[in-house]
């Protein structure tokens, strides 16, 4: 099965420019969300809007550390505060709320799960949407991770996986020759994908290879 790769989409955004950011895009719409939760939803909105058309809609995202810098911020206020601390389901939702907060905005979210993965298992995300595409017309994928020091930026990349071609979409196959392969990360296997020209892209997640061509 031939699968192809849409918008893909980087955003680098600095952690003091991201409430206003948020606010920009979705007026009070995210009040409640946490910033992780807020990051998610900014960067596949981003490629959402870069990819258009319609159609029932897998999300799947992953990250190294997850929510954990904005439930420590989080924490720290309250304790400031002299509050009780927030209830343990709130922190265990943080990192789930993208899916369904894109729900409701009206897309036909079906299907959603975010992932706990070091850098270099990137490669199980397009392996996993290849098989949600049975299910869904169309999986959106993403790698999100918060700032973790000074002078870092915030990260939220995202592409969209469907089976059906269209211009400027890059396919995407599994490669037989991962000793060939260039090695990649979470945090630049989209970037790579969205700089690559006309050759093949031949890029290797710990012990997988996947090729991206750019079709048409």
């Amino acid at each position: 099965m031939n699968v192809y790769l849409l918008a893909p989409t980087v955003l680098r955004v600095a952690p003091e420019d991201l409430p206003a950011r948020v606010r920009a895009r979705f007026a009070a719409e995210l009040r409640r969300a946490g910033g992780f939760a807020q990051l998610c939803l900014l960067g596949a909105q981003a490629c959402l809007d870069a990819a258009g058309g319609d159609g029932p809609l897998g999300v799947l995202w992953a990250s190294e550390f997850g929510a954990v810098h904005a439930t420590r911020r989080a924490l720290d206020e309250d304790l400031k505060r002299g509050e009780p601390a927030m209830p343990f389901t709130f922190i265990a939702m943080q990192p789930h709320l993208a899916g369904a907060l894109l729900a409701q905005r009206s897309h036909p979210v079906t299907r959603t799960a975010c992932l706990y993965l070091p850098p270099d298992a990137w490669s199980r995300l397009p392996r996993l949407a290849l098989g949600w595409l049975a299910d869904c017309e169309r999986v959106l994928v993403g790698w999100v991770e918060e700032s973790g020091s000074g002078g870092a930026a915030h990260r939220s990349d995202w592409c969209l996986f469907q089976e059906k071609p269209v211009a400027g979409a890059v396919r995407c196959e599994r490669a037989l020759e991962a000793e060939n392969a260039a090695a990649a990360t979470g945090e630049d296997w989209i970037a790579r994908v969205a700089a690559c020209g006309s050759a093949p892209l031949l890029l290797r997640g710990g012990e997988d290879a996947w090729r991206f061509t750019r079709h048409g």
